[in-house]
Order: C-alpha cells, then structure tokens, then sequence
C-alpha cells in the first residue's frame, strides 16, 4: 500500500507540475495576444491616416495628367 501511495503522490505532483506549466503558457499566450492586438491597432490607425493622401495622390496625379494631355494638343 505505501508503493501506491507514493505513485499516486508522485502522479499528483506530476499534474501538479503539467497544470502550472499549462497556466504559463497561457498567461504568455495572452500577453502575446495583447502586443498583437496593439499592433494591430496601431497599423489600422496608421492606414487610416493614409488613406485621405491615396485619393490626394490619385487627384493631383489625374489632374497633371489632364493638363499634359491638354498642354501637349496645343503643341502638336
């Protein structure tokens, strides 16, 4: 009987052992989780801001293109 009680004893402190490094491997999980999270938001802000200087860009660029194209008529 003493040899079982010390392998369930052993077999405890073994699920013991598994379950802390379960929940540690979780608590970084997490952790990694929250950095993606702000990572993830700081790259939509980011493109947000952008995305007024796309259609800028895309204007001006559609307007020096109609005035190259004019300009180069009266040339010809």
């Amino acid at each position: 009987m003493k040899l079982s009680t010390e392998i369930k004893m052993s077999q405890e402190q073994r699920l013991e052992v598994a379950l802390a490094r379960l929940e540690e491997r979780v608590e970084a999980m997490q952790e990694d989780m929250k950095e993606m999270r702000d990572s993830v938001k700081d790259l939509k802000a980011t493109a947000n801001r952008w995305r007024g200087a796309f259609w800028l860009m895309m204007g001006l660029g559609g307007t020096i293109g109609v005035v190259s194209n004019i300009t180069a008529g009266w040339m010809k």
